[in-house]
Protein backbone atom coordinates (compact mmCIF):
# COMPACT_ATOMS: atom_id res chain seq x y z
CA UNK A 1 0.00 0.00 0.00
CA UNK A 2 2.36 2.33 0.77
CA UNK A 3 4.72 1.67 -2.36
CA UNK A 4 1.16 2.14 -4.25
CA UNK A 5 1.33 5.80 -2.77
CA UNK A 6 4.00 6.60 -5.43
CA UNK A 7 1.30 6.31 -7.82
CA UNK A 8 -1.44 8.43 -5.88
CA UNK A 9 -1.43 11.50 -8.43
CA UNK A 10 -2.47 9.33 -11.79
CA UNK A 11 -6.20 9.82 -12.15
CA UNK A 12 -8.26 6.75 -11.87
CA UNK A 13 -9.91 7.15 -15.45
CA UNK A 14 -6.20 6.66 -16.53
CA UNK A 15 -5.67 3.50 -14.84
CA UNK A 16 -8.98 1.55 -15.63
CA UNK A 17 -8.00 2.86 -19.45
CA UNK A 18 -4.49 0.87 -18.90
CA UNK A 19 -5.62 -2.24 -16.91
CA UNK A 20 -8.57 -2.20 -19.56
CA UNK A 21 -11.05 -4.46 -17.28
CA UNK A 22 -14.16 -5.90 -18.22
CA UNK A 23 -16.88 -3.70 -18.08
CA UNK A 24 -20.33 -3.97 -16.52
CA UNK A 25 -22.94 -1.12 -15.62
CA UNK A 26 -23.65 -3.24 -12.63
CA UNK A 27 -20.47 -2.78 -10.46
CA UNK A 28 -17.37 -0.75 -10.87
CA UNK A 29 -14.45 -1.83 -12.32
CA UNK A 30 -11.45 -3.06 -10.64
CA UNK A 31 -12.61 -2.94 -7.46
CA UNK A 32 -16.12 -3.01 -5.46
CA UNK A 33 -15.24 -2.74 -2.01
CA UNK A 34 -13.35 0.35 -0.13
CA UNK A 35 -11.63 0.95 2.78
CA UNK A 36 -11.44 4.75 4.00
CA UNK A 37 -8.97 5.94 6.57
CA UNK A 38 -8.98 9.39 7.41
CA UNK A 39 -6.33 10.31 10.01
CA UNK A 40 -7.02 14.38 9.87
CA UNK A 41 -7.17 15.52 13.31
CA UNK A 42 -10.97 15.98 14.15
CA UNK A 43 -11.73 16.20 10.80
CA UNK A 44 -9.34 19.64 10.32
CA UNK A 45 -6.76 20.29 8.25
CA UNK A 46 -5.20 23.71 9.56
CA UNK A 47 -2.51 25.26 7.16
CA UNK A 48 -1.76 28.18 8.32
CA UNK A 49 -4.00 31.17 7.49
CA UNK A 50 -6.29 28.48 5.73
CA UNK A 51 -8.14 25.81 7.87
CA UNK A 52 -10.03 23.14 5.92
CA UNK A 53 -12.67 21.32 8.08
CA UNK A 54 -14.66 18.37 6.47
CA UNK A 55 -18.60 18.76 5.41
CA UNK A 56 -21.25 15.75 5.51
CA UNK A 57 -22.75 15.44 2.34
CA UNK A 58 -25.90 13.17 2.44
CA UNK A 59 -25.48 10.51 -0.77
CA UNK A 60 -28.72 9.02 -2.44
CA UNK A 61 -26.66 6.34 -3.49
CA UNK A 62 -23.91 3.80 -2.77
CA UNK A 63 -20.54 4.56 -5.11
CA UNK A 64 -19.39 0.92 -4.54
CA UNK A 65 -20.72 -2.47 -3.36
CA UNK A 66 -19.68 -1.53 -0.25
CA UNK A 67 -17.42 1.39 1.51
CA UNK A 68 -16.19 1.20 5.31
CA UNK A 69 -14.99 4.85 6.64
CA UNK A 70 -13.19 4.96 9.81
CA UNK A 71 -11.75 8.08 11.23
CA UNK A 72 -9.35 8.29 14.98
CA UNK A 73 -10.73 11.13 16.91
CA UNK A 74 -8.83 11.95 19.86
CA UNK A 75 -8.57 8.18 21.58
CA UNK A 76 -11.68 6.47 19.79
CA UNK A 77 -11.87 5.30 16.14
CA UNK A 78 -15.40 6.21 14.56
CA UNK A 79 -16.99 5.68 10.88
CA UNK A 80 -19.81 4.16 9.06
CA UNK A 81 -20.79 1.15 6.43
CA UNK A 82 -22.07 2.50 3.25
CA UNK A 83 -23.45 -0.01 0.98
CA UNK A 84 -25.83 -0.90 -2.11
CA UNK A 85 -29.55 -2.10 -0.76
CA UNK A 86 -29.64 -4.30 -3.94
CA UNK A 87 -27.38 -6.32 -2.77
CA UNK A 88 -27.30 -6.28 0.82
CA UNK A 89 -29.69 -6.59 3.55
CA UNK A 90 -29.39 -4.08 6.87
CA UNK A 91 -29.41 -6.77 8.57
CA UNK A 92 -26.99 -8.80 7.17
CA UNK A 93 -24.40 -5.56 7.17
CA UNK A 94 -25.34 -5.12 11.39
CA UNK A 95 -23.91 -8.82 11.53
CA UNK A 96 -20.88 -7.63 9.49
CA UNK A 97 -20.07 -4.87 11.27
CA UNK A 98 -19.99 -6.94 14.58
CA UNK A 99 -17.45 -9.04 13.06
CA UNK A 100 -15.41 -6.46 12.04
CA UNK A 101 -15.58 -4.93 16.19
CA UNK A 102 -15.28 -8.79 17.54
CA UNK A 103 -12.11 -8.82 14.89
CA UNK A 104 -10.68 -5.43 16.48
CA UNK A 105 -11.49 -6.98 19.98
CA UNK A 106 -9.45 -9.84 19.34
CA UNK A 107 -6.15 -8.24 17.97
CA UNK A 108 -6.14 -6.12 21.12
CA UNK A 109 -7.17 -9.19 23.22
CA UNK A 110 -3.72 -10.91 21.53
CA UNK A 111 -1.53 -8.94 19.25
CA UNK A 112 0.64 -12.05 18.14
CA UNK A 113 -2.29 -13.94 17.11
CA UNK A 114 -2.16 -14.94 13.65
CA UNK A 115 -5.33 -13.79 11.71
CA UNK A 116 -6.89 -16.38 10.50
CA UNK A 117 -7.26 -17.30 14.11
CA UNK A 118 -8.79 -14.12 15.68
CA UNK A 119 -12.23 -14.27 16.26
CA UNK A 120 -15.33 -13.23 14.10
CA UNK A 121 -18.80 -14.83 15.47
CA UNK A 122 -20.10 -14.66 18.76
CA UNK A 123 -20.68 -17.81 20.87
CA UNK A 124 -24.16 -17.67 20.21
CA UNK A 125 -23.69 -17.96 16.10
CA UNK A 126 -20.68 -19.51 16.21
CA UNK A 127 -22.87 -22.67 18.14
CA UNK A 128 -25.65 -22.31 15.61
CA UNK A 129 -23.25 -22.65 13.11
CA UNK A 130 -21.26 -25.54 14.11
CA UNK A 131 -23.35 -27.66 16.26
CA UNK A 132 -27.93 -26.88 15.09
CA UNK A 133 -26.84 -26.57 11.61
CA UNK A 134 -24.73 -29.63 11.45
CA UNK A 135 -27.33 -31.94 13.20
CA UNK A 136 -28.37 -33.91 10.48
CA UNK A 137 -28.08 -37.11 12.41
CA UNK A 138 -30.68 -39.41 11.39
CA UNK A 139 -31.54 -42.99 11.64
CA UNK A 140 -31.93 -45.37 8.18
CA UNK A 141 -31.45 -48.41 7.10
CA UNK A 142 -27.77 -49.12 7.27
CA UNK A 143 -27.47 -52.21 5.08
CA UNK A 144 -30.22 -51.77 2.22
CA UNK A 145 -29.22 -51.37 -1.21
CA UNK A 146 -30.78 -49.45 -3.78
CA UNK A 147 -32.68 -52.38 -5.71
CA UNK A 148 -34.09 -53.88 -2.48
CA UNK A 149 -36.05 -50.40 -2.02
CA UNK A 150 -37.45 -50.72 -5.42
CA UNK A 151 -38.07 -54.73 -4.88
CA UNK A 152 -40.25 -53.98 -1.76
CA UNK A 153 -42.31 -51.86 -3.12
CA UNK A 154 -42.95 -54.12 -6.36
CA UNK A 155 -44.16 -56.60 -3.62
CA UNK A 156 -46.36 -53.79 -2.43
CA UNK A 157 -47.57 -52.15 -5.47
CA UNK A 158 -47.48 -55.01 -8.28
CA UNK A 159 -49.69 -53.55 -10.51
CA UNK A 160 -48.97 -49.95 -10.38
CA UNK A 161 -47.25 -48.40 -13.28
CA UNK A 162 -43.46 -47.84 -12.45
CA UNK A 163 -42.21 -46.74 -16.11
CA UNK A 164 -43.54 -44.78 -18.98
CA UNK A 165 -42.03 -44.21 -21.97
CA UNK A 166 -44.06 -42.41 -24.86
CA UNK A 167 -46.59 -44.95 -25.78
CA UNK A 168 -44.88 -47.97 -23.62
CA UNK A 169 -45.75 -48.58 -19.31
CA UNK A 170 -44.19 -51.40 -17.48
CA UNK A 171 -46.02 -52.21 -13.81
CA UNK A 172 -43.76 -52.66 -11.17
CA UNK A 173 -44.27 -56.27 -11.45
CA UNK A 174 -43.30 -56.43 -15.46
CA UNK A 175 -39.85 -54.67 -14.35
CA UNK A 176 -39.21 -55.81 -11.27
CA UNK A 177 -39.27 -59.72 -13.60
CA UNK A 178 -37.35 -58.07 -16.68
CA UNK A 179 -34.67 -57.03 -14.24
CA UNK A 180 -34.81 -60.41 -12.28
CA UNK A 181 -33.80 -62.40 -15.50
CA UNK A 182 -31.46 -60.40 -16.85
CA UNK A 183 -29.87 -59.97 -13.65
CA UNK A 184 -29.64 -63.92 -13.36
CA UNK A 185 -27.82 -64.25 -16.51
CA UNK A 186 -25.09 -61.64 -15.64
CA UNK A 187 -24.54 -63.74 -12.51
CA UNK A 188 -24.12 -66.38 -14.79
CA UNK A 189 -21.87 -64.71 -16.81
CA UNK A 190 -19.20 -63.96 -13.82
CA UNK A 191 -20.68 -60.79 -12.50
CA UNK A 192 -19.94 -60.23 -8.81
CA UNK A 193 -20.00 -57.13 -5.76
CA UNK A 194 -17.87 -54.09 -7.04
CA UNK A 195 -17.15 -55.55 -10.27
CA UNK A 196 -18.14 -52.73 -13.10
CA UNK A 197 -20.12 -53.58 -15.95
CA UNK A 198 -20.83 -50.72 -18.48
CA UNK A 199 -24.12 -49.77 -19.68
CA UNK A 200 -24.32 -48.04 -23.34
CA UNK A 201 -28.11 -46.96 -24.11
CA UNK A 202 -30.47 -44.20 -25.07
CA UNK A 203 -32.83 -43.41 -22.56
CA UNK A 204 -35.73 -45.95 -22.59
CA UNK A 205 -37.53 -48.74 -19.98
CA UNK A 206 -34.61 -50.87 -21.44
CA UNK A 207 -32.30 -48.76 -19.32
CA UNK A 208 -33.99 -48.63 -16.53
CA UNK A 209 -34.51 -52.61 -16.71
CA UNK A 210 -29.91 -52.40 -17.24
CA UNK A 211 -29.54 -50.55 -14.48
CA UNK A 212 -31.93 -52.94 -12.32
CA UNK A 213 -30.61 -55.47 -13.20
CA UNK A 214 -26.66 -54.85 -12.91
CA UNK A 215 -27.57 -54.14 -9.00
CA UNK A 216 -29.91 -56.68 -8.55
CA UNK A 217 -26.13 -59.13 -10.30
CA UNK A 218 -24.12 -57.35 -7.38
CA UNK A 219 -22.24 -55.13 -10.10
CA UNK A 220 -21.76 -51.25 -10.08
CA UNK A 221 -23.08 -49.62 -12.94
CA UNK A 222 -21.10 -47.25 -15.70
CA UNK A 223 -23.33 -45.06 -17.82
CA UNK A 224 -21.59 -44.67 -21.19
CA UNK A 225 -23.49 -41.25 -22.62
CA UNK A 226 -24.59 -42.54 -26.70
CA UNK A 227 -23.87 -38.79 -27.24
CA UNK A 228 -20.55 -38.58 -26.04
CA UNK A 229 -17.05 -38.39 -28.49
CA UNK A 230 -15.92 -41.88 -29.29
CA UNK A 231 -12.52 -41.40 -28.01
CA UNK A 232 -14.31 -40.37 -24.47
CA UNK A 233 -16.19 -43.41 -24.12
CA UNK A 234 -13.13 -45.42 -25.12
CA UNK A 235 -11.10 -44.05 -21.99
CA UNK A 236 -14.20 -44.55 -19.80
CA UNK A 237 -14.24 -47.65 -21.01
CA UNK A 238 -10.37 -48.72 -20.43
CA UNK A 239 -10.55 -46.95 -17.22
CA UNK A 240 -13.24 -48.38 -15.41
CA UNK A 241 -12.35 -52.01 -16.72
CA UNK A 242 -16.05 -53.50 -16.75
CA UNK A 243 -16.28 -57.32 -17.02
CA UNK A 244 -19.65 -57.13 -19.48
CA UNK A 245 -21.17 -54.12 -21.68
CA UNK A 246 -25.39 -53.45 -22.01
CA UNK A 247 -25.99 -52.16 -25.06
CA UNK A 248 -29.66 -50.99 -26.62
CA UNK A 249 -30.88 -48.59 -29.47
CA UNK A 250 -29.44 -45.50 -29.82
CA UNK A 251 -26.01 -46.16 -29.38
CA UNK A 252 -25.47 -47.91 -32.24
CA UNK A 253 -22.70 -44.95 -34.02
CA UNK A 254 -20.62 -45.20 -30.94
CA UNK A 255 -21.09 -48.89 -30.39
CA UNK A 256 -17.83 -49.72 -33.14
CA UNK A 257 -15.65 -47.83 -30.47
CA UNK A 258 -16.60 -48.95 -27.32
CA UNK A 259 -16.74 -52.76 -28.50
CA UNK A 260 -13.64 -52.69 -30.20
CA UNK A 261 -12.11 -51.48 -26.78
CA UNK A 262 -13.24 -54.27 -25.27
CA UNK A 263 -13.00 -56.99 -28.03
CA UNK A 264 -9.45 -57.75 -26.70
CA UNK A 265 -10.26 -58.50 -23.03
CA UNK A 266 -13.32 -60.80 -24.66
CA UNK A 267 -15.75 -58.78 -22.32
CA UNK A 268 -19.26 -60.02 -23.31
CA UNK A 269 -21.84 -56.93 -24.77
CA UNK A 270 -25.24 -57.96 -24.55
CA UNK A 271 -27.98 -56.00 -26.53
CA UNK A 272 -30.88 -55.60 -24.22
CA UNK A 273 -33.51 -55.80 -26.91
CA UNK A 274 -31.94 -58.61 -29.34
CA UNK A 275 -30.39 -60.81 -26.88
CA UNK A 276 -33.08 -60.75 -24.60
CA UNK A 277 -34.12 -64.48 -25.52
CA UNK A 278 -30.22 -66.07 -23.87
CA UNK A 279 -32.28 -64.77 -20.67
CA UNK A 280 -36.17 -65.71 -21.52
CA UNK A 281 -35.97 -68.08 -19.53
CA UNK A 282 -33.97 -67.00 -16.18
CA UNK A 283 -35.04 -67.17 -12.80
CA UNK A 284 -37.87 -64.05 -12.96
CA UNK A 285 -36.99 -64.25 -8.69
CA UNK A 286 -35.26 -61.49 -6.57
CA UNK A 287 -31.47 -62.78 -6.30
CA UNK A 288 -31.20 -63.10 -2.95
CA UNK A 289 -28.44 -61.44 -1.13
CA UNK A 290 -26.90 -64.54 0.57
CA UNK A 291 -26.13 -65.77 -3.37
CA UNK A 292 -25.16 -62.60 -4.42
CA UNK A 293 -22.45 -61.95 -1.63
CA UNK A 294 -24.07 -58.54 -1.95
CA UNK A 295 -23.41 -55.46 1.04
CA UNK A 296 -24.19 -51.97 1.23
CA UNK A 297 -20.82 -50.79 1.17
CA UNK A 298 -20.41 -52.64 -1.55
CA UNK A 299 -20.49 -50.58 -5.47
CA UNK A 300 -23.63 -49.56 -7.03
CA UNK A 301 -21.98 -47.10 -9.50
CA UNK A 302 -19.10 -45.13 -11.07
CA UNK A 303 -20.24 -41.91 -13.15
CA UNK A 304 -17.29 -40.19 -14.61
CA UNK A 305 -16.46 -36.43 -14.46
CA UNK A 306 -16.53 -33.81 -17.37
CA UNK A 307 -13.12 -33.50 -17.50
CA UNK A 308 -13.00 -29.90 -17.51
CA UNK A 309 -10.61 -29.93 -15.20
CA UNK A 310 -8.18 -32.07 -16.78
CA UNK A 311 -8.89 -36.00 -17.09
CA UNK A 312 -11.91 -37.29 -16.46
CA UNK A 313 -12.31 -39.49 -12.76
CA UNK A 314 -14.56 -42.40 -12.10
CA UNK A 315 -16.61 -41.12 -9.24
CA UNK A 316 -17.64 -44.06 -6.78
CA UNK A 317 -20.40 -44.74 -4.50
CA UNK A 318 -21.79 -47.07 -2.74
CA UNK A 319 -25.51 -48.45 -1.94
CA UNK A 320 -25.51 -46.92 1.81
CA UNK A 321 -24.92 -43.66 0.69
CA UNK A 322 -27.11 -43.39 -2.25
CA UNK A 323 -30.02 -45.06 0.04
CA UNK A 324 -29.49 -42.39 2.63
CA UNK A 325 -29.82 -39.95 -0.14
CA UNK A 326 -33.06 -41.62 -1.35
CA UNK A 327 -34.51 -41.62 1.85
CA UNK A 328 -34.00 -38.21 3.02
CA UNK A 329 -35.46 -36.98 -0.28
CA UNK A 330 -38.64 -39.17 0.42
CA UNK A 331 -38.67 -37.40 4.00
CA UNK A 332 -38.73 -34.42 2.58
CA UNK A 333 -40.82 -34.37 -0.47
CA UNK A 334 -42.96 -37.41 0.65
CA UNK A 335 -43.51 -38.80 -3.40
CA UNK A 336 -46.65 -41.08 -3.60
CA UNK A 337 -48.76 -43.46 -5.91
CA UNK A 338 -49.88 -40.08 -7.39
CA UNK A 339 -46.78 -38.72 -8.25
CA UNK A 340 -45.07 -38.88 -11.29
CA UNK A 341 -41.27 -38.50 -11.91
CA UNK A 342 -39.75 -37.16 -14.85
CA UNK A 343 -36.57 -38.46 -15.96
CA UNK A 344 -34.57 -36.10 -18.58
CA UNK A 345 -30.76 -35.99 -16.88
CA UNK A 346 -28.60 -37.50 -18.97
CA UNK A 347 -27.61 -40.66 -16.97
CA UNK A 348 -24.26 -39.56 -17.13
CA UNK A 349 -24.94 -37.23 -14.49
CA UNK A 350 -25.32 -37.66 -10.80
CA UNK A 351 -28.77 -36.11 -10.56
CA UNK A 352 -29.80 -39.24 -12.86
CA UNK A 353 -29.40 -41.55 -9.85
CA UNK A 354 -32.51 -39.95 -7.59
CA UNK A 355 -34.39 -39.92 -10.47
CA UNK A 356 -34.29 -42.84 -11.28
CA UNK A 357 -34.38 -44.35 -7.94
CA UNK A 358 -36.64 -42.21 -5.69
CA UNK A 359 -40.07 -42.96 -7.72
CA UNK A 360 -39.27 -46.31 -7.84
CA UNK A 361 -39.30 -46.82 -3.82
CA UNK A 362 -42.20 -44.87 -3.13
CA UNK A 363 -44.71 -46.54 -6.08
CA UNK A 364 -44.42 -43.22 -8.22
CA UNK A 365 -44.59 -42.95 -12.13
CA UNK A 366 -40.76 -42.80 -13.38
CA UNK A 367 -41.85 -41.07 -16.92
CA UNK A 368 -38.84 -40.77 -18.92
CA UNK A 369 -38.27 -37.93 -21.37
CA UNK A 370 -37.20 -39.27 -24.96
CA UNK A 371 -33.35 -39.19 -25.59
CA UNK A 372 -32.51 -34.74 -26.50
CA UNK A 373 -36.08 -33.95 -25.28
CA UNK A 374 -34.72 -32.16 -22.04
CA UNK A 375 -33.17 -29.82 -24.53
CA UNK A 376 -36.52 -28.77 -26.03
CA UNK A 377 -39.16 -26.91 -24.22
CA UNK A 378 -42.43 -27.21 -26.01
CA UNK A 379 -41.45 -31.26 -25.45
CA UNK A 380 -41.19 -30.66 -21.86
CA UNK A 381 -44.54 -28.96 -21.57
CA UNK A 382 -46.03 -31.22 -24.21
CA UNK A 383 -45.05 -34.00 -21.93
CA UNK A 384 -45.66 -32.22 -18.56
CA UNK A 385 -49.15 -31.82 -18.94
CA UNK A 386 -49.74 -35.16 -20.88
CA UNK A 387 -48.16 -37.25 -18.37
CA UNK A 388 -49.59 -34.84 -15.08
CA UNK A 389 -46.12 -34.53 -14.02
CA UNK A 390 -45.30 -33.38 -10.32
CA UNK A 391 -41.53 -33.57 -9.83
CA UNK A 392 -38.63 -32.75 -12.42
CA UNK A 393 -35.41 -31.14 -11.42
CA UNK A 394 -33.72 -28.29 -13.39
CA UNK A 395 -30.57 -26.65 -13.59
CA UNK A 396 -31.17 -23.37 -13.46
CA UNK A 397 -29.61 -22.35 -16.64
CA UNK A 398 -32.09 -24.73 -18.06
CA UNK A 399 -34.75 -23.91 -16.21
CA UNK A 400 -34.08 -19.99 -17.01
CA UNK A 401 -35.37 -21.43 -20.50
CA UNK A 402 -37.75 -23.46 -19.81
CA UNK A 403 -39.69 -20.23 -17.67
CA UNK A 404 -39.07 -18.05 -20.55
CA UNK A 405 -41.13 -20.09 -23.19
CA UNK A 406 -44.56 -19.25 -23.53
CA UNK A 407 -46.26 -22.23 -23.04
CA UNK A 408 -44.40 -22.97 -19.81
CA UNK A 409 -47.16 -21.14 -17.80
CA UNK A 410 -49.68 -24.14 -19.01
CA UNK A 411 -47.77 -26.73 -16.58
CA UNK A 412 -50.03 -27.06 -13.36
Amino acid sequence: TVAAQEHQDLPFEQVVELVQPSRSLSHAPLFQAVLVWQNLPAGRLDLGELRLEAVEVPRVSAQFDMTLSLAQTGGTISGGLEYATALFDRGTIERWAGYFVRLLEGMVADARAPVDRLPLQGEAERHRVLVEWNATAADYPQDVCVHELFEAQAERTPAAVAVVHEERRLSYAELNTQANRLAHHLRGLGVKPDDRVAICIARSPEMIVGLLAILKAGGAYVPLDPAYPPERLAFMVQDSAPVALLVGGGALDVLPVVQAELAASGVPVLDIGADAAQWAEAPARNPARSEVGLAASHLAYVIYTSGSTGTPKGAMNGHRAVVNRLLWMQDAYALDGGDAVLQKTPFSFDVSVWEFFWPLLAGARLVMARPEGHKDPAYLVEVIRRERITTLHFVPSMLQIFVEYAEAGSCT
